[in-house]
């Protein structure tokens, strides 16, 4: 670990949980960040030396591994969960004598909590947490939790206005310190691409582990019957393990009376080719912050078919610039009939994807959203 500065830029010093899934829209956001800060440089803390991890260490990012197990609660771990947040205590307070570093980032509510103490031990250090998610809907706020941190944290970072304004609805203390910055898209991947004429036969695409949150077999059971009937098929991309997960078993069972028109891909690296061999995207969530499969099929030019969860209205229907189109999260088989409606509507699938693709060109920039961030930084250094 380098003391002070690295080539004049003060350090940030990132704190981040990752899963072990392979989609996963918050550590993918947090690298995007961490790689191309230009008056900072990064140190991370995390619990999982991944693949993503190596590649950040080829970037140049200072990585340290720390073994998390406070996520299994501390009612059914006390002991493990208290030894994670001794050892993350340790590990921060280390870096942050070695790096100099003034900042630390929580990359989530969990990251928040095990950092904060180490964080507030020295003087001088102040603490951003990122929030990504919403609640569940028939989920009771925690309000004391969340309260706590929205109170104690010296900046959180929601990624939409709609996300922000959703959760000061909840806990109004999350208005106190606060910002709707967006997340990165990476232009040179997921770049416009116009629907050809030589695609294959009418596909559309659901992306996200398949998991109740991402709302998988409602989709299968409500929708994707009118759209088989009709010669489309639905593509799933993201984690699968239906011999492992119940939910995942619930959803092969379901797809299994559609035959062919239904194709489980399991977890995809090469995202940006399937959003350009599809008609358009949909998300069938009960709760998001800001799905990134939602701004990148933007980015692709592919029209988006969403659920009413956070952020989509503020990206898809902006007044004379729609980009697709939203339904309640108890959606019915009304979704079908309009994905089935604007398969047949080349004009209007086309205009919304120029529209999509447009306007996150303005909002996802690198350029654009990492100085957001690093203007909130700046103003955190001012406070030291």
């Amino acid at each position: 670990m380098q003391n002070g500065s690295s080539g004049g830029k003060p350090s940030i010093v990132f704190v981040a949980l990752q899963t072990g899934a392979g989609a996963n829209g918050g550590i993918a956001s947090l690298g995007e960040i961490m790689c191309a800060l230009t008056r900072y440089r990064a140190i991370l803390i995390t619990n999982l030396d991944s693949p993503a991890v190596a590649q950040w260490r080829s970037a140049g990012i200072e990585v340290l591994i720390v073994r998390e197990e406070a996520s299994l609660g501390l009612r059914r771990a006390p002991w493990r969960t208290i030894l994670t947040y001794v050892r993350f205590f340790r590990a921060l307070r280390h870096v942050l004598s070695q790096s100099g570093a003034k900042v630390v980032h929580a990359n989530d509510p969990l990251a928040f909590q095990l950092c904060y103490a180490a964080t507030r031990s020295f003087r001088g250090r102040t603490i951003a947490l990122n929030i990504r998610d919403t609640l569940e809907p028939c989920r009771k706020a925690p309000t004391a939790r969340y309260g706590w941190m929205f109170g104690h944290a010296d900046h959180v970072f929601f990624l939409s206005d709609d996300m922000r304004d959703r959760w000061i609805d909840i806990i109004p203390e999350a208005a106190r310190a606060s910002s709707a910055t967006r997340s990165i898209v990476d232009f040179t991947r997921f770049h416009y691409a116009p629907i050809a004429e030589e695609m294959p036969p009418k596909i559309i695409l659901l992306s996200g582990v398949v998991s109740a949150k991402k709302g998988q077999l409602r989709f299968l059971e409500k929708v994707a019957p009118i759209l088989a009937a009709n010669d489309i098929q639905i593509w799933l991309s993201g984690d699968y393990a239906p011999d492992a997960d119940a939910y995942a078993f619930a959803c092969r069972r379901a797809a299994a009376n559609l035959g062919d028109a239904v194709r489980f891909l399991g977890y995809r690296s090469d995202l940006p080719q399937l959003l350009k061999n599809v008609r358009m995207v949909c998300v069938s969530s009960t709760h998001e912050g800001l799905m990134r499969t939602m701004i990148e099929a933007m980015a692709v030019g592919r029209a988006v078919i969403s659920t009413d969860v956070s952020s989509a209205r503020e990206m898809l229907e902006k007044p004379g610039r729609e980009a697709g189109i939203v339904f309640p999260v108890a959606f019915d088989s009304t979704m079908g009939e309009a994905i089935l409606r604007l398969c047949n509507d080349e004009n209007r699938l086309s205009e919304m994807g120029r529209h999509g693709a447009k306007i996150a060109r303005e909002l996802f920039s690198r350029t654009t959203v990492v100085a957001s961030y690093e203007d909130v930084y700046d103003q955190l250094l001012q406070t030291t």
